[in-house]
Order: C-alpha cells, then structure tokens, then sequence
C-alpha cells in the first residue's frame, strides 16, 4: 500500500506540531521518520494512523484519500513503544484479540483465529509460549507478541513508535536484524519512529529525517549520511567538527592554514562553516600548507579507534578525530603532542546555515559502512 502525504498541518494550541508534510512512501518501503524530541515525527505518525485529526492536508492510501476515515477503516497496525498488552490475557489472547473483537459479520471463526495466531507464533519465533502470560516474558518477547497482534488484523501499513525504545541495547540489536528479515517475508508498508541514528540507517530504506515540524531531508541510508542537505541533518546524525573558513576564487582556505583546499563549484564566495566528522580526518605531513596544527589534550582507546581531543594551535578551539588504533610499530600519540590534521572529506555551508553543494576530497578508500561503524562507536 503507497501512501501520499500532502501539506500536513498538525497545532497544540500555539504549538505547531507539523508544518506542511510531503511525503510519498512506496508499496512495500521500510521507512524511518528520524529526529529528536518534539521533531514532530510521533505526531505524523499518528496522523498516517488516524489517531490525530489534521488541521489542514490530506492523507492518502493508494488512490483512497483516508483524511476522513477512523483508525479501524484504514486498517493499520500499530505498536507501541510500551508494548500495551493486556495483562490477564494469554500471549495467544493477546495476539488474537484485534480479531475476536470485529464485527460478527467480518470475525474469523474459532479455529481460523487459532490457526492465524499460531502461525504468527512462528513467524516472530514465540512458538510453544501461547499459554504464558505478559509479566512471564520478557522485554522482547513481549515485543514481538506486540508486533504479532499488529500482524494478526493483516494491516495494509504497519506503524512502529519507538518499537525497542524501551529494551537494552543487545535486545534492541537483536531485534532490530529480526525486524528487517521480518519486514522482508511479510512485505508490509511500514513506517517506524526513531530517535535513534544507528536503528534508522541499520534497517531502513529510507530515512526522513524531521526537525521542528518539518523534513529537513529524504533519502537512502547512503544519501542522508554521505551528503546531508543542512547542517542540522549533518548534526544529527553524528557529531561533526566545524571550522571557519573561506572560499574566494574556487578554493577554500581554512581558518589557521595557510594553503588551500579545493571548493565545490556551486560553494559560494565569502565565509564558511567547514562540516567534517571526527573519522574524516587524517594525520598530515608536517609541510602540508593546508593542514590545521593541533596539540592532543586528550586520548582515549574505544575497540579499534583512537579518539584523539585537539585543540588548535590557531583559534584554540577543541575537535574531536578518530583514527584507527595504531599497530605497536607506528606512532602511538599522547597528551601533549603537537599533530597536523587535514579534512579528507567535508561539507560547506555559509554562514547563513543554508545548504551549499560543497562536499569534496572523499577519500574512496573509506566504505559507507566504515564511516557509520567508526561514527557510531
């Protein structure tokens, strides 16, 4: 089931929750609405589900234009964050309770329901646990019933609020895989609701990434990691280094170096804030003009990476580098030590924090995956 959404417009009072959402989502897609609290991104999803009336735009599923419809007629399953199942009922109750309840007319008979819930046992791998009840499973087995008795309606779209906020992190890793295998034999339109970065590009095909009751950007995993359009999307998803510069004549002249780097051709003349994250810097050459000179004032070994805090010999500032841990053979640097950086990869915006086409220097060496896994350690 596509789903198109059209100038969107959602108050609380003085509050304006959504300020006019476009989006199409496509048959089939595993979309991430992405962005901190009071992004809006909650309330558009209730929106899609019906459960928050629109203050002006439109919803549509496929060619049927569901503004008007109540949450039972567009036939969506939701889930959750807190699971909210019923606790005096059986796992097995639970799952078939969207069932039991419909209209005579349209309710399965006994065995058809048992038959359906059994089969979605397996599907989510609880077989053998209809008889327990709630406070008997655990955080993602309850989780999994949840997103069982969405399945059991057989949802045309399939709405996910923060579906493993509530779980520990191996849990939330576990079920994350099991989701994405999931979404791959059912086939369901499914929208999910994050504040979570790595969730969002691990399962994901799409990423909306919300801020302030609008989209700020929609795109592939790939497209919204590698090319942020606004310096909040470069913000959030990781912590980027920014640095003054200026681009005058085609070239870039960072704050404090005294050579230059290219500049995009579309990177507009005048003053600059240099977006680069901390695993896109590399260790320069002591004669590199355009490298920034730096003192360590702090180290730090997580896993294979080597956190490094340097603060600038220029302006002062501090910005955070991450390199590879080094092999016993090579240089192995500490509080005190004087290093020279250059950006290998990153992105201008002017001053005015609008979007300007200007990321260069990708370094082809460095995988999508390796720049996410060293980000996101």
């Amino acid at each position: 089931m596509d789903i198109q959404i059209r100038g969107v417009q959602k108050h609380y009072g003085s509050f304006h929750a959504l300020r006019g959402i476009d989006l199409d989502i496509a048959s089939g897609e595993l979309l991430a609405l992405l962005g901190p609290s009071g992004s809006g991104k909650t309330t558009l999803l209730r929106a899609i589900a019906g459960l928050e009336p629109l203050d002006g735009g439109l919803v549509k599923f496929g060619d049927v234009d569901a503004t008007a419809l109540s949450v039972q007629e567009r036939k969506v399953g939701f889930v959750f964050q807190q699971y909210a199942l019923f606790k005096h009922m059986t796992v097995l109750d639970n799952i078939a309770f969207g069932l039991s309840v419909r209209p005579k007319r349209e309710r399965p008979d006994a065995a058809t329901i048992n038959k359906r819930v059994r089969e979605l046992l397996e599907l989510v791998q609880l077989g053998g646990l209809e008889k327990r009840y709630p406070a008997q499973l655990s955080g993602g087995q309850k989780q999994r019933v949840a997103l069982a008795r969405a399945l059991a309606i057989e949802p045309r779209v399939l709405l996910l609020d923060e579906p493993f906020g509530a779980l520990d992190a191996k849990v939330r890793k576990d079920l994350r895989r099991w989701l994405r295998q999931l979404h791959r034999e059912t086939g369901y339109t499914t929208i999910f609701v994050t504040h979570d970065q790595e969730e969002a590009l691990e399962l994901a095909d799409r990423v909306v990434v919300m801020n302030r009751g609008v989209i700020e950007q929609v795109g592939t995993t790939d497209e919204v990691w590698d090319a942020p359009l606004t310096p909040f999307v470069y913000d959030f998803l990781g912590t980027p280094n920014v640095l003054p510069g200026q681009v005058a004549g085609g070239v870039l002249r960072l704050s404090g170096a005294s050579g230059a780097l290219d500049a995009a051709p579309a990177a507009a003349e005048g003053t600059v804030d240099v977006y680069t994250r901390p695993n896109e810097l590399r260790v320069a050459a002591a004669d590199d003009p355009a490298a920034l000179a730096g003192k360590v004032v702090e180290t730090q070994r997580t896993g294979l990476l080597l956190r490094l805090g340097v603060q600038l010999l220029g302006s002062g500032a501090v910005i955070e580098v991450e390199l590879p841990h080094p092999d016993p053979a090579v240089q192995r640097w500490q509080t005190g030590d004087t290093i020279r950086l250059r950006p290998a990869r990153y992105r201008l915006f002017p001053r005015s924090g609008l979007a300007a086409d200007a990321a260069t220097g990708f370094d082809p060496t460095l995988t999508v995956t390796e720049h996410r896994s060293r980000s996101r350690s």
